[in-house]
């Protein structure tokens, strides 16, 4: 064991860390959360749009109340969440040109632009031009991170070259910046509408549609599969044992992956398709609501008031109690600590991974709804994050039930490392 975690230190904390480094992760895992609000704001709408089908009340309220609810919460969600790609294009170029010490806000507005010189634009006679708000969501993310990547890249590098229009220092500053950032700005642009000209030569009539179809639906067709999800939360919890915080590195792969998926899920909720027959089971929401949620709430409990012998281990259990309830981990991993803790690597793998195969088999056999794609906040307490999650009672008890396991599965191990304190203790005593 000792020689197989010294290779793992050796070989995977460098890679992890040249990972959790780069550039371009960083930009797309910080970028992703400008749209955060917005969505945040988008999911809660949705679930009080459905609260009298949740609870089952609907048939007991008039039609003139129903239609309200749907009129006033449902168009939130083409405002948030079905736009979410435009905020991706915004918001990872804005982060990817402060590691280039560029203008972010010229940098992201380009990439934005070049974006929607990449979208099919529809006409009506009536209404004029119009964008689809579906390739404007899921369908355009990976789009979105590819063209924000590429387009500030090439602005970047130009502006660096200092190929600009320079102006007097009499021209008020801003203007001058944006003098500065026109050629720099047109080549992205231009390139953006060439590949624009060249796709509606072809079959597929633009380039968001090209690559849905050809890249990003496979894609998602093998990340909403449990064998996926499994390997995405066993290194999740690999780095996380060596210090590394491993949803931040992980997430940053998987979550384009993730938000298509959910944003699948949220507009066939949004649609009333019922929750038991939602296109995915694996999301977003199911990642941040069935995997790891509780694991820290349960040990502490058990352990504070129940199991623990040794003062330091009822100590640390007790402090990271609070903080547990809203799913703070940290205080737990580094406190007990977990990190680098040869005792509690096997569980600390193993208990996540068995709360995410429960959790699927029992969505998958119809006892809990499927993840309707609502954000729901990391530090919502258990119980409550599984109902918001599924929009019924059942994915809060199942909840209950992955918390119970993790447990069950930590117990053992954290009793012989108890056993441990108790020992260094007595023999401190002694002394």
């Amino acid at each position: 064991m000792k020689s197989f975690l010294d290779w793992m230190q050796k070989r995977l904390v460098p890679f992890a860390s040249m990972l959790g480094k780069n550039k371009y992760l960083t930009s797309l895992r910080d970028g992703m959360m400008i749209a955060f609000p917005a969505t945040m704001f988008g999911a809660i709408m949705v679930i009080i749009q459905n609260l009298p089908q949740t609870f089952g009340f609907a048939k007991f309220l008039s039609p003139g109340v129903l239609k309200f609810f749907n009129d006033f919460f449902a168009p939130v969600g083409n405002a948030t969440m079905n736009i979410s790609a435009m905020f991706i294009a915004f918001g990872v170029a804005y982060q990817l040109a402060g590691h280039y010490k560029q203008s972010q806000i010229f940098a992201g507005a380009i990439s934005l632009s070049s974006f929607l010189m990449l979208a099919l634009v529809g006409n009506d006679k009536t209404q004029g031009a119009f964008f689809p708000i579906n390739q404007l969501g899921a369908q355009g993310m990976f789009v979105a991170i590819i063209v924000a990547i590429v387009s500030c890249e090439i602005y970047c590098r130009i502006s660096m070259a200092n190929i600009t229009i320079k102006m007097p220092d009499s021209v008020p500053p801003m203007i001058g910046q944006s003098f500065v950032a026109i050629i720099p700005g047109a080549a992205p642009l231009l390139l953006a509408n060439i590949i624009r000209y060249v796709f509606t030569l072809t079959s597929y009539k633009d380039a968001i549609d090209f690559v849905y179809k050809v890249l990003q639906q496979p894609l998602m067709g093998l990340g909403d599969t449990l064998p996926a999800v499994l390997f995405a939360v066993f290194f999740t919890q690999l780095f996380w044992w060596f210090g590394i915080h491993g949803t931040l590195l992980v997430n940053s792969i998987i979550q384009p992956i993730m938000d298509s998926l959910a944003l699948q899920n949220y507009n066939a909720y949004r649609n009333g398709v019922d929750p038991n027959h939602l296109p995915h089971i694996i999301n977003t929401t199911f990642m941040g609501v069935f995997v790891c949620q509780g694991l820290q709430l349960g040990i502490a409990i058990v352990f504070a008031f129940w199991l623990a012998r040794s003062a330091r281990m009822k100590t640390t259990m007790k402090t990271v109690l609070v903080p547990s309830i809203f799913n703070v981990s940290e205080p737990m991993t580094y406190g007990l600590p977990m990190v680098l803790n040869p005792i509690t690597f096997i569980p600390w793998i193993l208990a996540p991974m068995a709360s995410t195969a429960i959790s699927y088999a029992a969505i998958a056999i119809g006892l809990v709804p499927h993840p309707i794609g609502a954000t729901v906040v990391w530090s919502t307490p258990i119980f409550i994050s599984g109902w918001l999650g599924t929009g019924s009672i059942a994915g809060a008890i199942l909840q209950l039930v992955d918390v119970v396991v993790m447990t069950f599965i930590f117990v053992p191990f954290l009793i012989a490392l108890d056993k441990s304190y108790l020992k260094d203790e007595q023999a401190n005593m002694a002394k």
